[in-house]
């Protein structure tokens, strides 16, 4: 499948650009080029149309994978704009321009972060009433939300993955044997659910759980197995 990664230099299309060019033709929408140069480079921002409009020429899926700029992680009413911009205004508008060229599969990099922190883990499933307290958390929701409508006024399945973690295969191995796993998702993991995401017979608008919970005690992924054939395959 010819796929457009929409933020596909950041930190989430970093580590799975590796795992998809093997049987996806590639390319990167994003201010700055990806680390492997072989990628197929479109410089621009999410939030230009005309940009967006010229990297969906021969596309065939979309994969959104934008997120603000903060190394600590922890957003606050400073970054109100890059949230509201990025998880809802620029999604809506890469979503409208795919829908205008006839592309009908997209996915969406949300997270679980649109669940409030459990102190002791989170053992609910898919269906788990999203409840984010944070504005990172609530955004993300909001996004799924703009999926939502896309597939309904539109006709498109679009997949939104609430991803947990992820990181890559070798921090997750490491992290792994020292005990210290905590249904992170390695990079392999991550990829082919995207990788489903834009090739499994759905339709319609889906958010689910993903993680590299293996044994399910943590982070149970029903939907993504169900409906996507998906499974966390990494182990120690």
């Amino acid at each position: 499948m010819r796929i457009l990664l929409a933020g596909g230099s950041g930190y989430v299309g970093t580590l799975v650009i590796p795992y998809l060019k093997a049987e996806h033709a590639l390319r990167v929408l994003d201010l700055v080029p990806p680390k492997d140069p072989a990628i197929e480079y479109v410089q621009g921002s999410v939030g230009d149309i005309a940009a967006v409009r010229s990297a969906l020429h021969g596309i065939e899926g979309v994969a959104y994978m934008t997120m603000p700029r903060n190394t600590e992680g922890n957003y606050d009413v400073r970054d109100l704009d890059a949230n509201y911009d990025l998880h809802v205004k620029h999604l809506h508008r890469v979503l409208l321009a795919a829908a205008e060229a006839g592309i009908r599969r997209a996915v969406y990099a949300s997270s679980m972060s649109v669940y409030a922190y459990r102190p002791h883990g989170f053992a609910e499933g898919d269906d788990t009433p999203p409840d984010a307290a944070d504005l990172y958390g609530f955004t993300k929701r909001l996004g799924e939300i703009v999926c939502d409508y896309f597939a309904r006024a539109h006709k498109m399945a679009v997949v939104s993955l609430r991803l947990n973690n992820p990181v890559s295969l070798e921090d997750w191995q490491q992290a792994a044997r020292a005990g210290r796993l905590v249904a992170q998702t390695a990079a392999p993991d991550v990829a082919s659910a995207i990788a489903l995401s834009l090739t499994a017979p759905v339709s319609g608008a889906h958010a689910m759980n993903i993680a590299g919970d293996y044994e399910g005690r943590r982070v149970r992924c029903a939907r993504a197995r169900d409906l996507l054939g998906w499974e966390p395959l990494a182990r120690p």
